[in-house]
């Protein structure tokens, strides 16, 4: 037998490494039959985006000169050779390593671009590339893009020169790192930099405000369906394409368990937790989210409207696929699918608001035109035949078929002036969402609709992943107050929550000082602060309520760390107790409370009628807590008291 040892890659010049390095990637079979010298990719991802993703149905690869304001072809020009094929070769040979998304060798192309742009002096040929060439490319990107970003492209840079050394291409060690530094500060997360970036990336008060108060003022249907899905969002901190590729069947309830026993209410009722179903992103497997207590009544009236709103397209979805041909609309349900139909009868058919339109219409669709003498018809089973087409594609591996999803939409729903398509299917995407809240061009955002702005007047501005890293945020502090989830509920005060559960004594008490600094409190501690210098109040809130914690009543404003409680749970008479007007679990549990004190009263008078040791003591006392409950109860009947006012009730 003959052995044949081919020779090394460093006993090779540069040019046969490059041939070879080439010619491995035309007989690669990533991407799936791509035209290896063709400018633009048509290319089969195995990651693919969720089809929720406004990108979803992008899968090409432009190896172009930058083209300014395109997406498309036209105007294109092809990156030079032999540059343009070792570029080809490391994007393909890059997938065959592992599967990435488009976007990621989107990002890889682009740094080409930039090196590429540096390269008119040696012809373009890989083989004579040098560090400085690779230095010269990141400074151009650096002076062309955002901090981030640019970041971004010096990395694909310093992977471009890992794969020049690794095949042996260049004539020269590239040794090329990253020269663009991470925006500033990014590598710490205590400085008062990394502090400023984080609450960057939360939405601020006054927009949080907004975004509330549209919940419940929207009436559109395609605004409700919009503003639910940021509901789910708040409740969730869902990644916006998990939160968009939800099932319809996607609500989960079980009862709740702990130390073996199921928990129970304040009615003996067991509890039951509510979840989400959902396929997280990043590798995370399919389970319920579940939903924080308080945020269960949010979670429920989102996903109702959602699937109210979104099942005409389900059903949609539905008679595709389970008929050979037509779509869910009157004329292209049934009949007979060879039926000519003249254009202009085509905008009366879909919808359309001019005759004309019907022509566009089915020149925009691709849906074959037949002449017959001066007049263009098309037949029905095209009609409907394009419809059909342009419904999403669910990836291969998806657990869901188009229609068991929940966020279907007819095609042009959220378009300003569209019409909508009848018997149409798509999916709600993540673009829609960020132009909802964010806005484009031609298209205001909701709050520019409603006329919301900032604090400061300035635009409200957001993005979906901002109540991501809004409610990890909260979460990490404690959890969510009532008064920020009251506003997403739709109610004008806290009592149909649950109580503070969740929520740390010094946050808790950082809110109890905001409403105090408003004016939002009433009692002995809030005339106190009013009759106090301006200066001297801040000082003062921040002595007098340190910290805070619920009880079942309402909240305690007593600082442990100085001395213990002298009431010793006697809450109703205390002077540092405090009630949320308008809880409903805070006023079941005094009603409660001051009922089974009037039963003792009773037994304890009847004790002192009868001269028992003691008894008037437990009369004195059971008076005094009966007069703080009754105090208590009042105030959350007083409808002069607004909803979600701290109140601190007379001592008794």
């Amino acid at each position: 037998m003959n052995i044949h040892i081919l020779p090394s890659a460093k006993h090779r010049d540069a040019e046969s490494n490059l041939d070879a390095f080439v010619a491995r990637a035309r007989a690669c079979t990533s991407f799936g039959a791509v035209r290896f010298d063709d400018a633009m990719w048509e290319v089969a991802l195995t990651k693919a985006k969720r089809a929720s993703s406004a990108r979803a149905g992008v899968s090409r690869l432009y190896f172009t000169e930058a083209l300014a304001g395109g997406r498309g072809e036209q105007g294109r020009v092809p990156l030079s050779e032999p540059f343009a094929s070792f570029l080809k070769a490391v994007v393909r040979l890059r997938e065959e390593d592992g599967s990435k998304h488009l976007d990621d060798h989107a990002g890889l192309i682009a740094a080409g671009r930039f090196l590429h742009g540096q390269m008119a002096e040696i012809d373009y040929d890989p083989c004579k590339l040098l560090p400085d060439l690779f230095h010269q490319a990141a400074n151009a990107a650096r002076k062309a893009q955002s901090a981030n970003t640019a970041y971004g492209t010096g990395k694909k840079l310093a992977e471009l020169a890992s794969w020049v050394d690794r095949y042996g291409i260049g004539r020269a060690l590239q040794d090329f790192n990253n020269p663009i530094r991470r925006p500033s500060g990014v590598e710490g997360r205590l400085d008062a930099e990394a502090k400023q970036r984080r609450e960057e990336k939360l939405p601020s008060e006054a927009s949080l405000d907004a975004l509330a108060t549209l919940a419940n003022r929207v009436t559109e249907d395609v605004d409700v369906l919009r503003i639910r899905a940021v509901e789910l969002l708040v409740c969730g901190g869902w990644r916006i394409n998990e939160l968009l590729s939800l099932p319809a069947d996607c609500e989960v309830e079980e009862r709740a368990y702990h130390d073996g026993q199921p928990v129970l209410d304040d009615r003996g009722e067991p509890v039951v937790r509510y979840g989400i179903r959902y396929w997280g992103e990043k590798g995370a497997p399919p389970a319920p989210k579940w939903i924080a207590t308080p945020l269960v009544d949010v979670a429920r009236r989102a996903v109702a409207d959602i699937r109210r709103i979104t099942q005409p397209a389900r059903d949609a979805a539905t008679f595709i696929a389970r008929h050979p041909w037509g779509v869910m609309a009157p004329g292209l349900d049934g009949g007979d699918p060879s039926e000519l139909i003249e254009c202009r009868s085509v905008a009366k058919l879909l919808g359309l608001p001019h005759v004309t339109s019907g022509l566009q219409w089915c020149r925009t669709w691709e849906v074959p035109l037949l002449q017959e003498g001066r007049s263009l018809y098309v037949r029905r089973r095209d009609i409907a035949g394009a419809i059909r087409l342009d419904a999403p594609k669910v990836p291969p591996e998806s657990p869901l078929r188009l229609e068991q999803h929940l966020f279907l939409i007819p095609q042009n729903y959220t378009h300003p002036d569209r019409s909508v398509i009848p018997g149409s299917v798509r999916f709600l995407t993540d673009g829609m969402m960020s132009g909802f809240i964010a806005g484009k061009p031609g298209a205001p955002s909701i709050f520019e609709r409603f006329g919301l702005v900032e604090d400061d007047g300035t635009p409200i501005r957001m993005n979906t992943h901002q109540f991501r890293h809004w409610l990890n945020t909260l979460a990490q502090a404690g959890g969510m107050s009532q008064m920020e989830i009251a506003r997403w509920s739709g109610r004008k005060d806290v009592g149909q929550n649950a109580a503070y559960d969740h929520v740390s004594g010094a946050e808790l008490a950082a809110k109890v000082r905001k409403l105090v600094e408003k004016g939002e409190i009433r009692g002995a501690l809030a005339d106190v602060h009013e009759k106090l210098p301006p200066q001297d109040r801040a000082t003062f809130r921040e002595v007098q309520i340190a910290t805070a914690h619920v009880t079942e009543i309402g909240m305690c404003l007593h600082d442990w760390s100085l001395l213990p409680c002298a009431q010793h749970g006697d809450c109703s008479g205390c002077g540092e107790h405090v009630v949320v007007k308008g809880d409903a679990s805070q006023l079941a549990a005094a009603e409660r409370m001051l009922d089974e004190t009037q039963m003792l009263l009773a037994a304890a008078t009847g004790e002192a009628d009868e001269g028992t040791y003691g008894a008037p003591r437990w009369v004195a006392s059971h008076r005094r807590t009966m007069a703080g409950l009754e105090a208590i109860v009042g105030v959350h009947r007083d409808g002069s008291i607004p909803d979600g006012t701290l109140v601190q009730p007379p001592r008794s």
